[in-house]
């Protein structure tokens, strides 16, 4: 099971992630809301990879924990952020992370990143192992290295060259290689590849293939450079022969790491989709035909302009041009796609492009969230939340809210009508600069017990100032309003007049 840590200031955040880790089966063991923290649970904990907020609590913040941490432990790193400016992008690449995940965080997403980051965090350790046993192949000098006259006769041979052939330098230096047991046909051949080096004064490459003692056959790569002397007139010829299993063993492994993005490719839950520059698509996984509609042999044929709404056709277009500029390194954007049945679906668009090595873009990648369920949750959100203004606006109740200094916040047209005040008015004041002396007191007790917790709620019989000077009286009753970690943010009274005189 894969150890995680979560490096994330937020606590909310870092419970939620948490929680959606370990329901697809991750072993978080631990989080961190800061760098020295971070510092210190990867030390103790040794997790497998860390997901790093790049925004955190103190003076650290993630990118430099992330660069402490690599100095003494091997550890993937995964960024988490809403956003990145291009100083900040130019200092994380330095980290060499193995993914960045942009906020909010997106399960599936996430899961993907992971599994595709563990991955190749294992695969860089047998690469990096495979690199280190070349190394130590080459400082040893294992390659076949060697040189002849131009006459064909060896002039020299390294330790490999000769332990291979089971000769000793003397037995070989001056001979030929007919002389040393070398086939005619394969002598020819060499005698033909030797002229064209002089020939032509240059190097020749090729690859070859010859049966070794142990009676198999071995591909080599050769690399045969002519030789000169201090005048540049054509002395001899040298060669580098090198076994090529090695790079057959990487070749497998780099082909099982494409295996493995390709399964990740067409099983993502998320959309995933490849490009040209323009916007034109060249392949997609089935998510993003699901999600639209439409099939890749479909797409292929489309414009972007024709499965995005229109609403968000310019900005996306306006997006892409700065990608190809430079301007940006990638994008996100929340917008509609116009399906094929007419429907509209939301989708967020993470988007970069592919750089040539003469730092030119050359093909796009899009990741498409689906988030038509999220987005029309939200809708849903803020017509109740219209609904419940329509109710405070117009209830022939007294509403007003305040803050937990007593600092109004809001109020209903009823209240306000009753005091005379504009809204612009009441708001610059405080509950106390509205009541009246004698009923401070006790409002002043009421509301600090409320807010400590001692009582749930209260009403009180007071007396408030109108914007003329008079008092009236009105009963009110006053319940705190909390926020999702229970902590009160303000307080909601509601009251009507009385018909009461001093």
């Amino acid at each position: 099971m894969t150890k995680i840590l979560i490096v994330e200031d937020e606590a909310i955040t870092a419970m939620d992630i948490k929680h959606n880790l370990i329901s697809f089966g991750f072993d978080v063991v631990g989080t961190a809301a800061s760098g020295d923290g971070a510092i210190k649970k990867a030390h103790e904990l040794k997790p497998d990879l860390i997901l790093m907020d790049i925004t955190l609590k103190g003076d650290m913040d993630g990118i430099e924990a992330t660069r402490k941490i690599k100095t003494f432990l091997d550890i993937p790193v995964i960024y988490m952020s809403a956003f990145t400016d291009k100083n900040t992008y130019e200092r994380l690449k330095l980290t060499n992370p193995y993914g960045f995940v942009s906020k909010p965080v997106s399960s599936e997403l996430l899961v993907v990143s992971i599994e595709a980051a563990v991955y190749k965090h294992d695969l860089d350790k047998k690469l990096a192992e495979s690199e280190e046993h070349l190394r130590s192949i080459f400082d040893s000098s294992k390659d076949f290295i060697y040189s002849y006259d131009l006459e064909g006769r060896f002039t020299s041979a390294n330790k490999h060259f000769c332990d291979s052939a089971n000769l000793t330098k003397e037995e070989i230096i001056g001979k030929t290689g007919p002389e040393l047991g070398l086939p005619e046909a394969q002598s020819n051949k060499w005698t033909k590849i030797r002229r064209q080096v002089c020939e032509t004064d240059s190097t020749v490459k090729m690859i070859t293939s010859s049966i070794g003692l142990d009676q198999k056959v071995y591909e080599y790569e050769v690399i045969l450079n002519p030789l000169h002397d201090i005048n540049g007139e054509i002395v001899g010829i040298s060669g580098v022969s090198r076994d090529l299993t090695e790079h057959k063993m990487l070749k497998k492994e780099l082909n099982e790491v494409d295996e493995l993005f390709q399964n990740l490719y067409n099983n993502a839950k998320v959309g995933i989709v490849t490009g040209d520059t323009k916007g034109h698509i060249i392949n997609c996984n089935s998510a993003f035909e699901d999600m639209v509609g439409y099939s890749l042999e479909e797409l292929k044929t489309m414009s972007i302009e024709e499965f995005t709404h229109p609403d968000y056709v310019q900005e996306e277009l306006s997006l892409l041009e700065s990608l190809r500029s430079g301007e940006i390194k990638f994008y996100e954007l929340e917008k509609k796609f116009t399906r094929k049945d007419n429907e509209t679906i939301w989708g967020k668009v993470t988007a970069g492009f592919g750089i040539s090595t003469d730092g030119k873009p050359i093909n796009s990648l899009v990741i498409v969230e689906d988030i038509d369920e999220r987005k029309r949750s939200e809708q849903e959100i803020l017509d109740y939340a219209a609904q419940l203004k329509a109710i405070f606006d117009l209830s022939d109740r007294a509403l007003a809210v305040t803050d937990t200094k007593g600092h109004w916040i809001n109020a209903n047209k009823y209240f306000l009508k009753e005091l005379g005040y504009t809204k612009q008015e009441f708001l610059k004041l405080t509950s106390l600069d509205v009541t009246h002396p004698d009923d401070a007191e006790k409002t002043t007790e009421l509301f600090l017990k409320l807010l400590s917790g001692e009582i749930d709620d209260y009403g009180i019989e007071k007396r408030y100032k109108t914007k003329e000077g008079e008092f009236k009286w009105f009963y009110i009753s006053a319940k705190p309003i909390k926020d999702k970690n229970n902590k009160i943010t303000s307080v909601l009274g509601a009251g009507h007049p009385m018909d009461k005189k001093d």
